[in-house]
């Protein structure tokens, strides 16, 4: 009921017709109680209030149906002050020639005289064509704010939608590798394997249910990579040296979720999991005065390096995208590629409970 209300209201609020109503009411109540001379209003007041308004209608309409859309808003501003100058002087003086001749046409049975000097008039001119004008301007105003609500919405949504995309795309194969590690230690009946399965247990747990929201605990989400990163570590065994640091305050921070994580998955997918010469993943976290700087550096394997592009891929694409949205002017990434490894910067500010 409420919500039928607010959008009865916000269409009342709209409808252009009836703001000029309002605007040329207000107007006539206002000169008309300027222009009589008793308390109690007469005929002649009224037809008065209602012949001074022809130059004003005239002027005020001029403005906004021509000067405004044809100079103003195509950034001819000069043309629109040359023509505004002749609109408002002209208005003088129609507003003189309408109680010296239009009158006796329109009102027989009247007898008008100009009560206003030229100069008194161009005041009444200036004042109605210059408050149109802000008007104007202020609809305009409005609609940009309206706009840039909107784009804030839409890029709000992309940024979700992304998030769903990218969740969507880590679940399969990592799940599907680890349960393949964990089979093989159950096998050996390792005493690993229940912190193991705790780990992946807790990661997943991260990855479907703690995860939705746009921000979320900057420790869940190094929580979540450290048990990443332990997972991986059974899978490569001893073939490849994975070494990660983490410093810094991570408690009363906030992050978008799952933005690291597919560098680090990159670094594993054309780095770690595929060497037989040289398997290494440096893994560095730094969080400082609500800074955070992750810098990864993987080796290439020599006989892939020509084929594999560390800058492309699906969650690489996508992190740069929600980055883009999420952290506009508050991140810094750098992606490189050299003969023998690739190298991750990224700079973000987080955001604080």
């Amino acid at each position: 009921m409420i919500h039928q209300l607010k959008n009865s209201l916000k269409r009342v609020l709209q409808n252009r017709r009836l703001h000029h109503l309002l605007f040329w009411g207000l107007s006539f109540y206002v000169l008309i109680h300027y222009f009589s001379y008793e308390e109690k209003l007469s005929k002649i007041d009224y037809v008065y209030t209602a012949l001074f308004h022809i130059s004003l209608v005239m002027g005020v309409y001029i403005n906004l149906l021509f000067l405004i859309p044809g100079f103003l808003r195509r950034e001819k501003y000069f043309l629109y002050m040359l023509c505004f100058v002749i609109v408002w002087i002209a208005v003088a003086y129609m507003n003189e020639f309408t109680f010296e001749y239009v009158s006796d046409f329109l009102a027989p049975n009247y007898f008008f005289i100009s009560s206003y000097e030229i100069a008194e008039l161009l005041k009444f001119s200036i004042v109605y064509l210059g408050l149109t004008t802000l008007l104007k301007l202020s609809e305009s105003w409005f609609k940009v704010i309206e706009t840039e609500k909107r784009l804030v919405e839409m890029k709000q949504k992309q940024s979700e939608t992304e998030l769903l995309a990218l969740k969507s795309n880590i679940h399969p194969h990592f799940l599907f590798n680890n349960l393949n590690s964990l089979y093989a230690l159950a096998r050996k009946k390792s005493d690993e394997t229940p912190g193991y399965i705790l780990q992946l247990s807790d990661l997943m747990r991260y990855m479907i249910y703690e995860s939705n929201d746009q921000h979320v605990d900057l420790e869940k989400e190094i929580a979540y990579i450290t048990n990443y990163l332990e997972l991986q570590k059974l899978r490569c065994k001893n073939k490849t040296r994975i070494r990660y640091l983490i410093e810094g305050e991570l408690k009363h921070q906030k992050i978008a979720p799952f933005l690291m994580i597919p560098f680090i998955e990159n670094s594993f997918k054309h780095g770690g999991l595929n060497q037989f010469d040289r398997d290494i993943i440096d893994l560095s976290i730094r969080i400082e005065n609500g800074i955070l700087e992750m810098d990864l550096c993987n080796s290439i394997p020599k006989q892939s390096s020509k084929e594999i592009d560390p800058i492309g891929g699906f969650g690489i694409e996508n992190v740069k995208s929600r980055l883009e949205s999420l952290y506009p002017n508050k991140h810094d990434l750098h992606l490189s590629k050299q003969e023998d490894e690739y190298k991750v910067a990224l700079k973000l500010e987080l955001n604080h409970e």
